[in-house]
């Protein structure tokens, strides 16, 4: 009967540990999810950037051939 406990206690340690590893995993999941949304916006943003620079750049060569 002592190792039936001995084996309860290790089933219930098991879940336990199965548990806390899917939350772990979940919170791996979400946390990569927001760190690649971080760095899609950063891309998207120095894309815009770069877009306005060459856009000014343009402006002041066509200003420069004019005169």
């Amino acid at each position: 009967m002592a190792e039936h406990k001995s084996y309860r206690w290790l089933s219930a340690g098991a879940l336990v540990a199965l548990a806390l590893a899917a939350f772990v995993a979940v919170v791996a999941v979400r946390h990569a999810a927001d760190d690649h949304a971080r760095a899609t916006d950063v891309r998207a943003r120095a894309d815009a950037t770069m877009r306005r620079i060459e856009a000014q750049v343009d402006q002041l060569e066509n200003e420069a051939g004019t005169q």
